[in-house]
């Protein structure tokens, strides 16, 4: 008590409100991101497997079993978007500024897709619950649950927020292509036809993964202006950004490059594709360094 009544004496209009206090303890006390991630990635494995028998089968889900599946995604959903709306009111600005909490924010968009999509396509809810429990788990790594601070000045930008937005958006969507590639390589021989339909709906993710990605590029080349006085310095971030987004471009052009039209070289393409994009997240924020290495 004496130590806050210090605070507020020495600190005056500087010390966070009574309101922001009570929820950075609430914020702490509800964190606990580690069953949330093991429960999702359970039911992603479970989930998947039994897609693929159902699909060998020629079966969906039951309403009751997709009910269920779908009241998950939901749920783990409003979580979320609780926590993140928590600690973007505890630090004033939107929480995307490092890794952990781009890998929160990548959770909380695959959820939404997996939501907004999962009537559509079978393989969607369990792939949802995958992605999203491997984003958590990742955010675990390394410094778990940062401290909330203020930004530097370099991030304090609302560029910096559509940036990452829309990055992590493109990013979510290609993981679903890549566990969409894992599932067109196993059931190949299993499922007749699985293949073709898993490449359709693959490459329908792809325009605006694509999409996302380039814009987010276009964006952070305003953004490093605004803070560097230069759209592109060949940063070891810039150039994998560059490399990933022209590696997806690449099944967009079936007419010209018929291997794409190949539905098994598509799905393995699309498996080994996602490597430049864990290159690009972890590679450059772990071992290249770089003027982008702050935000891992």
């Amino acid at each position: 008590r004496k130590i806050r009544n210090y605070q507020q004496k020495e600190g005056g209009a500087h010390m966070p409100s009574g309101l922001r206090f009570r929820a950075e303890k609430l914020y702490n006390r509800l964190d606990w991101p580690l069953p949330l991630a093991a429960a999702f990635i359970l039911i992603g494995i479970g989930g998947f497997l039994d897609a693929c028998r159902r699909m060998v089968r020629g079966r969906a889900f039951g309403a009751k079993t997709r009910g269920w599946l779908l009241a998950g995604v939901a749920a783990g959903g409003l979580y979320l978007t609780l926590m993140l709306a928590l600690r973007g009111y505890v630090s004033g600005h939107w929480p995307v500024s490092n890794g952990y909490e781009t890998m929160r924010f990548m959770a909380w968009c695959t959820l939404l897709l997996t939501l907004l999509f999962a009537r559509r396509f079978l393989f969607l809810l369990p792939f949802g619950y995958l992605i999203a429990g491997l984003s958590l788990m990742v955010s675990m790594m390394g410094e778990s649950n940062p401290q909330i601070t203020q930004l530097m000045p370099v991030l304090d930008s609302p560029l910096l927020c559509i940036h990452v937005m829309l990055v992590m958006v493109a990013y979510a969507l290609l993981a679903f292509v890549m566990f969409g590639g894992v599932a067109g390589v196993v059931l190949h021989r299993r499922a007749r036809g699985a293949a073709a339909q898993l490449q359709a709906v693959s490459r329908l993710m792809l325009y605006p993964a694509v999409f996302c990605l380039a814009a987010g590029i276009f964006v952070g080349a305003v953004w490093a202006n605004v803070s560097w006085g230069r759209y592109w310095g060949w940063d070891p971030k810039e150039v994998w950004a560059l490399v990933t987004l022209l590696v997806y471009a690449l099944p967009l052009h079936a007419g010209s490059l018929p291997w794409f039209r190949r539905p098994l070289f598509f799905h393995w393409f699309c498996i080994a594709a996602f490597l430049s994009v864990l290159v690009t997240y972890f590679g450059v924020n772990f071992l290249l360094g770089g003027m982008h290495s702050y935000a891992g």
